[in-house]
């Protein structure tokens, strides 16, 4: 079912133990103003959008491989699928988490993404064309429910498969939701950018100080600030000299994500 017209995370729908980590001057969602000629805030095409899921895949493909798949990687990694129907019952007991767009997922042996790709599904029912004013907009709406989802797997090829699952499960709500409008190619760039950073290599059990994972928080004007952490070590657990590797010194307009940043530490 598809989010009442008009909703925010801040509306008063979101579950009773997620606080929205902003205020009215720092909402996402907040101040959108409509353009003077509306047909200017959206790229329409005039019929279905003639974008190849190669927009999004190549990236991906060209950064971390083909997948492989082989029944002595299954053996020896001891991997088990989970079925679809036991993935929507177990995410079905957590429905009211689905109630605003920002809360976030983590996924520590995420396999080839079956929980990742219901979870992606089940955000983006809150991420409508008809909600948003521009497309400007819904694209940031978009980027931010798959930024808060967050996958580790040990193997190469799951973190691959999985990777390109979501960028389907994205690009295919796009296509549906939004089939006369021709997504941007800051959106498909920013896009690759958040499931390569946030669907990574990993051993959750044995190494996670070495697994870093990036915060990326909305602000308004479709802009993110990237704050990178080793964010799967317990509080109790980081010491006196304790780092957060902040990216962005200001927030960035998710078009110009993929530009290079100037890079700043600071203290936790």
């Amino acid at each position: 079912m598809a989010a009442p017209k008009g909703f925010t995370a801040t509306a008063g729908l979101a579950p009773d133990w997620w606080t929205p980590p902003w205020d009215a001057d720092t909402d996402p969602d907040g101040a959108w103003l409509i353009p003077d000629h509306a047909g200017d805030a959206w790229h329409e095409t005039g019929g279905r959008v003639p974008l190849d899921d190669s927009a999004i895949l190549d990236p991906l493909e060209q950064q971390f491989g083909e997948q492989v798949r082989s029944k002595d990687r299954v053996r020896d990694l001891a991997e088990v699928f989970t079925h679809q129907r036991e993935v929507d019952a177990m995410l079905d007991q957590i429905a009211d988490a689905f109630a605003a767009l920002d809360v976030k997922f983590l996924e520590p042996a995420c396999g080839s993404g079956n929980f990742l790709t219901e979870i992606l599904r089940r955000k983006l029912r809150l991420v409508s064309k008809h909600d948003c004013t521009t497309q400007e907009q819904y694209e940031h709406r978009l980027l931010r429910a798959a930024a808060s989802i967050y996958g580790v797997d040990i193997s190469p090829e799951n973190v691959t498969e999985a990777r390109a699952r979501m960028a389907h499960v994205l690009l295919e709500h796009y296509r549906q939701d939004a089939s006369t409008v021709e997504p941007t190619a800051g959106f498909l760039n920013a896009a690759a950018l958040v499931l390569g950073d946030n669907i990574v290599v990993g051993d959750t059990l044995n190494d996670a100080r070495d697994i870093e994972l990036c915060d990326w928080q909305p602000r308004p004007g479709a802009c993110f600030v990237r704050v990178w952490s080793a964010a799967l070590v317990p509080e109790d657990e980081h010491d006196l000299f304790w780092m957060e590797r902040v990216q962005d010194p200001k927030p960035v307009h998710y078009s110009d994500l993929c530009q290079p940043a100037v890079k700043a530490r600071s203290l936790r």
